[in-house]
């Protein structure tokens, strides 16, 4: 029998778990601390499906403890209510170092947006007036991320933008994260830039007899029919979930280019197979194998480069902190959970 504090978390998670602009395929996390347990979402769980799912896991907070102390990354498998074993999320560490009852961590398409931007650290000032708040440059999740905050934990933040990475609010109890949540996002809305129409019948021609075809989701072929758009996705890597989920960066389709061609220019650079091209001013098509976590993703990234305003470069991962995130054990275990679900 949960607690009416566990059933609250269980219910919110579901509600933000099922917005696209919030949460992705497995990505993001929450967590409630109650009698010494930390109860956090296990690693890879769809937050959409936790009114249907039993996943959240009892974790000892002096096994934490013990972990931080050891410097270990990685922690033991637990049960859930029901008896499932599964490992708790890669970011545990950071919920408990909060000091907050309730922690959410979404990867906000509007806050992702404001922390991938060049003047995200100065221009976030305004939106954030108001607010205990601070800004924490990207540095790799779990045990790293969760030392690093800590040294801001003096400020009693109640807010943190993560570089490169999401959002994270925290409160004493589910309906105060809640409305903090929906009154950060009320702060970040920025209107997206205007595409043209996808070129359906080029794509069409394109992908004909082939293992490829056009985007299912219509609203993603905006990444390549705005120019500008599909030249900050083919630029790099902005985020952790992008590269998980789809790979580095993104492949494009040059003009005059075969699909073939194409994919061989992006695996002579990044030694990854894509499953979505960019077809530069037409539109974007995928693997037809594409699973829905990989939809999600695509959907997250048109989402993110239209809300980077136009003269603001945005930043991205470096080459190394992206092979770190694509090797970590963590991150395998997380997709195979995730893709499980598709």
């Amino acid at each position: 029998m949960s607690s009416p504090a566990l059933q609250s978390l269980v219910a919110l998670s579901a509600r933000i778990g099922r917005d696209l602009n919030l949460v992705q395929a497995g990505g993001g996390n929450t967590s409630l601390k109650e009698n010494g347990t930390l109860w956090v979402k296990a690693s890879g769980k769809w937050l959409a499906r936790a009114a249907e799912e039993d996943m959240f896991l009892p974790v000892p907070m002096t096994d934490i403890a013990s972990n931080m102390a050891a410097s270990r990354e990685s922690f033991a498998e637990y049960r859930t209510r029901s008896g499932t074993v599964l490992r708790p999320s890669v970011e545990t560490t950071m919920h408990a170092v909060l000091p907050h009852r309730v922690v959410v961590h979404v990867h906000s398409v509007a806050a992702i947006a404001w922390s991938a931007r060049s003047d995200g650290p100065e221009s976030i000032r305004s939106p954030f007036d108001g607010l205990r708040w601070t800004w924490i440059s990207y540095i790799h999740p779990g045990l790293s991320l969760a030392r690093r905050i800590e040294e801001e934990l003096p400020g009693k933040p109640d807010v943190l933008l993560l570089g490169n990475h999401g959002l994270v609010v925290a409160g004493q109890d589910c309906d105060m994260a809640e409305r903090l949540l929906h009154d950060v996002e009320r702060r970040l809305a920025m209107n997206a830039q205007p595409a043209p129409p996808a070129d359906k019948q080029a794509l069409e021609r394109l992908t004909r007899r082939t293992q490829w075809s056009p985007a299912e989701d219509d609203e993603v072929h905006a990444l390549a029919t705005n120019i500008r758009s599909c030249k900050i996705a083919a630029g790099g890597t902005m985020y952790p979930d992008h590269c998980v989920y789809l790979g580095p960066a993104s492949a494009t389709v040059r003009a005059g280019e075969s699909i073939d061609q194409a994919v061989e220019r992006y695996m002579t650079r990044y030694n990854y197979r894509p499953s979505v091209l960019l077809v530069e001013g037409k539109g974007v098509i995928t693997t037809k194998d594409l699973n829905r976590a990989g939809r999600e993703l695509l959907l997250c990234l048109k989402r993110v480069v239209e809300r980077i305003p136009p003269g603001v470069p945005p930043t991205y991962l470096e080459d190394w902190q992206v092979a770190k995130l694509m090797n970590w054990d963590a991150e395998k275990y997380r997709i195979s959970i995730a893709q499980a679900q598709s």
